[in-house]
């Protein structure tokens, strides 16, 4: 059995061993590069779970605005929490389905084509840096944190090889990430510490 293999199957026994209904909703939270959709992708395997992305709610904005903004604010504004709360997590702990638009990262826009649809059965994982935020948290029945050295998950990143142009977006989204973590208290907050590495 693989490592992540490992990881996939503690997160859902510990989901099953808190939650006794047919429905759960999981927050897998982390730095980017730390290996949460690689666990998340794990999870769906095991137990058919759907995998909602935290990347689908980057927000549309103006460049120049983004790039101004201090980590402190990036931590707010980066990703659309708000839209996360309002088309996936309200409905779905309301005992509806879900839909919503994805971020389309090639326009940075809102895609035109059509909602992405969330059935509430069995196992959701909202994976993504920011997901498990103070504001989002009640809404989970579990929030697992992925645990990757910064060296390691910086690496991981540069292997991705995202082109993000003039402006060092590894280091702004950097810079917010470990504002998030110092603020949230993300580690202490988790139900589940999964190692990333």
């Amino acid at each position: 059995m693989t490592k992540i293999q490992s990881a996939a199957e503690r997160v859902v026994a510990a989901v099953r061993s808190r939650n006794h209904r047919e429905f759960a909703l999981i927050a897998m939270d982390g730095m980017g590069g730390s290996g949460k959709s690689t666990l998340a992708s794990a999870v769906a395997g095991l137990g058919g779970a759907a995998v909602v992305h935290g990347d689908d709610f980057y927000r549309p904005m103006d460049a120049d605005e983004r790039a101004g903004l201090t980590p402190a604010q990036g931590y707010d504004r980066y990703f659309d929490w708000q839209r996360i709360r309002d088309e996936v997590l309200t409905p779905l702990t309301a005992g509806r389905d879900a839909a919503y638009r994805r971020y389309d990262w090639s326009t940075g826009a809102l895609a035109t084509d059509g909602t992405l649809a969330v059935a509430r059965d069995g196992i959701v994982v909202v994976e993504g840096v920011y997901t498990a935020r103070p504001e989002l948290a009640d809404h989970y029945d579990l929030v697992v944190y992925v645990d990757t050295p910064p060296d390691e998950s910086l690496r991981r990143l540069r292997v991705r090889g995202d082109d993000h142009g003039p402006i060092d977006w590894e280091a702004r989204w950097r810079l917010a990430e470990e504002h998030y973590l110092a603020t949230s208290r993300l580690r202490e907050r988790a139900d589940l510490v999964i190692p990333g590495h």
